[in-house]
This record gives structure tokens, sequence and C-alpha cells, in this order.
């Protein structure tokens, strides 16, 4: 398990060599990064649309039209169109930036095993195996991640089909945390209670008020619990999320998971005003309870969820089951009246926040059946047959919610894309590269940092204190002339994950950088040196450091591996 602490931070100190060449104090031209949209286009059989151009597509931000500046065919859509109206076919990047994007397809398997029950991820697990064997395309990687409460990383990214297998082998195996036996417990709990007052006449007032008070603080409890799993589970995904954006490359994630109620216990506060409803004690309760499972409504959650999936150029695909509902409403363990019917009603409204939720991020619900294995092939067909259209907004980091719209020029074509993009302040751009980092180890430095682990002292409660030394060159920074000096400004961005796979939670620093007017010269062709000090327990950690020049915003994320028991020699 992984547990960390940012114990303490130091300030810089200006050492290291100078250097002979020049450097100046200046500010950097900002530059407006462009926004990315991934289309699929097929026709009314879902089979893609090849051949289409750059004057085929018309993209909207916010209802208003934007210039595409950069245009790409996938391999998938580079064969001739077969409509003779749509124009020659695409070929490749049209006014793009040198090189072809990166068509590597990054699919994630998220098991939510606070919300899943065994048999469905055994199911789930089975069509995800026989996916695996069939003939997946170029520059295929997936990624196997568990989720218990906190992120597990049970395979990084892979190509070696057998890793992904025994992942899935291991995730089949955990253990299922899933509220569903709870919840069925307090419906046969309230069946039975109605059954014994209706056997005792005598005895059912005391029944029912007794009964009554003890069921309905269990289902306040349910609800609760239930609601935080729900939002936990959420901000999981986002961070999984932002960890994706520092990948070049198609990406999408599978959520694998029962339905999640919008409202957790609905069902159980409408059945239990059903049953102790028509008795006067309960009257005036009974009707506040129709209304109690407002307060724990979580839809705002998976909006957040779409939102973040789609500012970061994520595709969700998620499972759903329509027809084991309907099933599960009218099996012996549904017994009570109307349960049936509350069951269906529930089991559906779970499915449409699931489909609205891969809707939004241009990806479909997938159905957890025996063509499950099918249609994720498909999936992976669709992830290789896409255009990619570009344009540079008018704003640059404003925090707010775009909403995108793509026309295409073909009749009766079928079009999915994300819905809009987070305009990501460049705080929130630099933690997703750290968490990339730490996650998939994947990293760019620029500006050159340095990091160094020293010995790590052992602490009484049995984890461990390493000092790490985060080191920046000075002449990389824009510093900003002030009375008696020039300031600059950085934050370091940290996250560490364990061998078992457990990611921390991120930590920023923000540190001031004085630099007296009489040494700039001397300084700028320095280093500046930053201490902070990490708890860790045993084992191998992967540090993931990340820093931002907040004025300049130029940034650079490196890994260090460590063993606090072998740190720095």
């Amino acid at each position: 398990m992984v547990f960390w602490a940012l114990v303490a931070g130091h300030c810089a100190s200006v050492f290291g060599q100078s250097t002979e060449s020049p450097l100046s104090t200046f500010f950097a031209p900002l530059e407006v990064p462009l926004v990315s949209v991934d289309v699929y286009v097929a026709d009314r059989q879902g089979r893609p649309i090849p051949g289409l151009d750059i004057d085929d597509f018309h993209l909207f931000e916010d209802g208003q039209p934007v210039e595409i500046s950069h245009f790409y065919a996938a391999a998938g859509v580079t064969g001739p169109v077969d409509s003779p109206d749509t124009g020659p076919p695409a070929a490749g990047p049209v006014d793009a930036t040198p090189g072809s994007p990166n068509q590597d397809i990054f699919l994630v398997v998220f098991f939510d095993d606070t919300n899943l029950s065994r048999s469905r991820r055994r199911s789930a697990v089975d069509h995800i195996e026989r996916f695996f064997q069939t003939n997946l395309p170029p520059g295929f990687k997936v990624m196997i991640i568990a989720y218990d409460g906190r992120i597990q990383v049970l395979q990084p990214f892979t190509s070696d089909i057998a890793e992904a297998t025994t992942a899935l082998a291991d995730a089949n195996h955990r253990a299922s945390l899933s509220l569903s036996t709870e919840q069925e417990g307090l419906i046969n709990e309230m069946e039975r209670t109605r059954a014994m007052a209706a056997a005792s006449p005598a005895q059912a007032e005391s029944i029912l008020l007794n009964s009554g008070s003890a069921i309905y603080q269990q289902i306040q409890s349910y609800a609760d619990q239930s609601e935080h799993r729900i939002r936990t589970s959420c901000a999981s995904l986002q961070k999984i999320f932002r960890s994706l954006s520092g990948l070049d490359g198609r990406k999408a994630l599978l959520l694998v998971s029962d339905g999640v109620e919008p409202r957790p216990g609905e069902r159980l506060f409408r059945q239990w005003a059903e049953t102790f409803g028509s008795e006067p004690m309960w009257e005036i309760q009974a009707r506040q309870a129709f209304n109690q499972a407002i307060q724990y409504d979580v839809t705002d959650a998976f909006v957040d969820v779409s939102q973040s999936a789609n500012g970061h150029r994520v595709t969700l695909y998620t499972l759903t089951s329509i027809s084991g509902i309907n099933n599960r409403a009218i099996s012996a363990e549904y017994r009570l009246m109307d349960e049936g019917r509350l069951s269906v009603i529930q089991g559906m409204s779970e499915d449409v926040l699931k489909t609205n939720l891969a809707a939004t991020t241009g990806g479909r619900p997938l159905e957890n059946s025996p063509a499950l294995g099918d249609q994720l092939t498909e999936v992976a067909a669709e992830l290789g047959s896409y255009y990619s259209l570009a344009y540079r907004p008018d704003h640059v980091g404003d925090g707010k919610y775009y909403r995108i719209k793509v026309d295409v020029e073909v009749d009766n074509a079928q079009v999915r894309h994300r819905e809009g993009y987070y305009d990501t302040p460049e705080n929130d751009r630099i933690d997703s590269r750290t968490l990339a980092a730490a996650i998939h180890g994947i990293a760019q430095n620029p500006m050159g940092i340095q990091v160094q682990a020293f010995a790590a002292t052992p602490r009484d409660d049995g984890t461990f204190l390493i000092p790490i030394l985060v080191v920046v060159p000075i002449g990389e920074l824009v510093l900003v002339p002030a009375a008696n000096e020039h300031q600059g400004r950085i934050s370091i961005h940290l996250a560490v994950r364990d061998d078992e796979g457990g990611l921390s939670d991120l930590q920023r620093i923000e540190y001031p950088i004085p630099v007296p007017n009489d040494q700039l010269g001397t300084a700028l062709g320095r280093t500046a040196g930053f201490t902070v000090r990490l708890g860790v327990r045993r084992g191998n950690q992967r540090i993931a450091v990340g820093v931002l020049d907040e004025i300049g915003r130029t940034e650079s994320v490196v890994t260090l591996e460590v063993d606090p028991e072998g740190a720095g020699g």
C-alpha cells in the first residue's frame, strides 16, 4: 500500500558552475495550445466512412464556427470514399505539424471493485480475455486497473497479451466490495417486518414502530456510504484521465462496474415509505422519505467525470445490462409488492446514466453479454478509424468548459466525438503530466531539471523519510525585474507510485526565487536547489517530480526510482 507524506521543503540555494553564454531576462510569447477533436464518422450500419477531407468537416465551439487549422485521417479511414459526392480521399496530414500523429491505441480496463459483483466481473473478464486473443490493431496497448477505494495498477500499458491476461486473472480474484448484498438485506428485512405485522395484528403497531426507526437509520447509513463510494470512485477516474493526457495517441477507458444509482438509497427510501407509511406514527416521515434521496444525488459527479474525460481526450465505454436488470426484477430475491417495477425503473436509470456518460465523450455503451468480445473488437477498430481536427481557440487556460460540435457533409452519417472540453489551467496540466509520469513512466524534461534521492532515515512507525533534491537551471526561468532584485517563481508537483501499483495524492509546493540585481549575471548561469522530504513505506517507489515556471509557463517532469532501504546508497 502506498503511503507518503510531504514532510518539509527548503528554499533554494544558488550553486553550480556558471556558463559563458550570455543570458537575459525576457518574457516569452504565450503560445495558444491546439484543441484537438477526434471524430468517428460511420454509415448507417456503423461502418467507418473513409476518404473524407478537411473540407467535409465544419467545427463549432459554443455554437460559433472555428477554423480547422490541422487535419489528419488515421490509417483506418484513408481508403477511397464510397460515395462519389464526398470528394477525393484524404492524403494524410493537411496543415499539420511536422510528422504524423501517434496512432498508438491506449485502452484502460478499469474494474470498480467498490461497485462490482463477482458474477458480473467474471463475465466481463471472460469476454475481455477472448477479445485479447483476436487480431488486435497495430500499436494497441492495454492497462489493467482495479479500484477498491484506491487505485491499483495491476498492469501498466503493455502490448504483451500474456501480461495483460495475467493481470485480468488477478483482477478476477480480487474481493468484491459491492453494497448490493446490503441493499438486498434491507429489502428482505422490510418484507419480513411487514409479514410479522400482518401475522400479529395486536402487536403490529409495536413491531412497525421498533423496526421502522432502526431500518430507516440503516437506509440512511447505506445511502451515506454509497454516495461516498461513488464520489471517490469518480474522483479516481478523473485522476486516471489526467494521467492519460500525457500520452500521445488514441485513449479510451472501459468502465467495468455494476449500475450506479443516480440517487443512492432512493429505492430503499421509497420501499420504506410503502412499508411503513400507512401507519400514523410514520406518516410524516414517509412523505419526507420520498424526498430524502435527493440529498444523495450524484449526477453532478458524473458530469464532472464526463467533462474531465473530454478535457483530457479520453473516450469512455461503459457496460450496460438492461436484460439482466429485468431478470433481477422478477427473481426470488425481489418479492415485495411493486419491487419488480421499482427495480426495472432503477436499473434503466442506472444504464441511462452510464449510456449518457459514454455518449458525451464520443464512446458508446457495451452490453455485458456473450457479444461483448465482438463489441470490443469493433471498439478497437473504431479507435484506429478516426479523423483528427484541431484549432486554436481565442482563450488560454481560463478554466471554463466549452462545447464542441462537428458537422460532416455526408448524408445519413453517424458522427461521434467528445461534446466539449475543459480549458485546463497550466497548473492542472503540469499535475496531469506528473501523474502520467508516476503511473506510466512517461516524462519530458525540456528545462533540464535534475532530481536526486539521499539516504533515507527509518522512523519509529516503520516508514522512511527520504530527502529529494530538485535542481532547476535559473537560466531556464523567466525573471521579473523589481526594485532591487529580479523575481522568479516555480512550483514543484509530486506524485508517488509504489511497487503494488498504489498511487499517492498529488502535492504542490510553490517557491519564490529572488535574485539580487548585482548577482543577476552570475545567477543566470547557475542552478537553484530545493529539498523536499517524503515519508514512504518499504518497497520500490516511483517518484514523479514536475516543475512549472509560474511566470514563463514552461515545465518539466522527471521520474526517480527509489527503494527507501537503499536510497542514497
